[in-house]
């Protein structure tokens, strides 16, 4: 599906002043996904046909992010993702769910495994933020508050666009790809956002949880495309050796999109995680998934 095709299934929920966008498709145990930055919950569209098989999937944007609210003043740091996560889950009646994070959704995931520890029943972290491994420089110097005042939307999207395509993947992205995860920040007020979103970014917030990885108490899958330049994968090694019972998966011929680079690798490796090789031939995932 397109990105146009994919915003059309989000529905809204109202948080207080603030608001989340989310899709919901599928039925049974439930599954949160979480984008990093700077996507949105499109990220996960080649994935969610498969996935909503056998779970309710359920991808937000997060704060600030996609066609969530972007209205500015408020924090959108990860700790704060975690926290209007745990209400978002909450107004939707889940109690826990399956939770996968990719970029800084993994330190949303970590946030929400170690202090809202009923929300999550498994955890799962893909090519994540973790330790002082983050920001990235480009997310560093989009931050800057000079960005909103020098530069267009297109002059950001121009550079957002080259950097994608030339570090996140390891093969051309299929056509389209690109444009659909980057067009929420298309406009003024989207380029706004994603500027406050980048200035959010604190080593901090993933540091400080450093001496209570020890204590996420569920299984956890860790999942690495091991060609990511951005985040390599020596940060999931670590990741497997502070969190007790946590196995890595290594997806070769993958980048920072692992989800994209390898659609099937990525299945199996989530369909194992889920337990559910035994019950379900994992789909095969192939070729454009637009």
């Amino acid at each position: 599906m397109n990105w146009r095709d994919y915003q059309t299934k989000q529905k809204v929920v109202e948080l207080g002043q603030r608001f989340i966008s989310y899709v919901d498709e599928g039925r049974g145990e439930p599954m949160v996904l979480l984008h990093g930055i700077p996507t949105w919950g499109f990220l996960w569209s080649g994935l969610l046909p498969a996935l909503a098989m056998t779970h309710r999937v359920l991808i937000p944007d997060l704060l600030g992010y996609g066609y969530s609210d972007r209205r500015d003043a408020f924090d959108r740091s990860i700790a704060r993702q975690a926290e209007a996560l745990d209400a978002w889950m909450d107004r939707l009646g889940v109690e826990n769910a399956v939770v996968v994070g990719h970029d800084i959704g993994g330190g949303v995931a970590q946030h929400l495994a170690l202090r809202f520890p009923r929300r999550v029943s498994r955890l799962g972290l893909m090519n994540s933020v973790c330790f002082d491994a983050w920001p990235l420089e480009l997310m560093v110097q989009l931050g800057h508050p000079g960005v909103a005042r020098k530069f267009s939307a297109q002059a950001v999207q121009r550079t957002l666009k080259t950097a994608l395509k030339r570090a996140g993947f390891a093969t051309a992205p299929p056509e389209g790809v690109v444009e659909g995860l980057l067009e929420p920040y298309a406009t003024e007020v989207g380029k706004l956002s994603l500027v406050r979103n980048a200035a959010a970014l604190n080593t901090n917030q993933t540091q400080e949880l450093v001496p209570r990885l020890a204590h996420v108490g569920v299984p956890t899958r860790v999942i690495w495309g091991v060609d990511d330049t951005l985040l390599p994968v020596k940060w999931g090694e670590r990741l497997v050796w502070e969190i007790p019972g946590a196995k890595l998966v290594r997806v070769e011929h993958a980048r920072h999109f692992v989800m994209w680079d390898q659609p099937h690798a990525v299945m199996t490796a989530l369909y194992d995680f889920l337990e559910l090789e035994a019950r379900t031939e994992v789909p095969f995932i192939q070729g454009p998934l637009l």
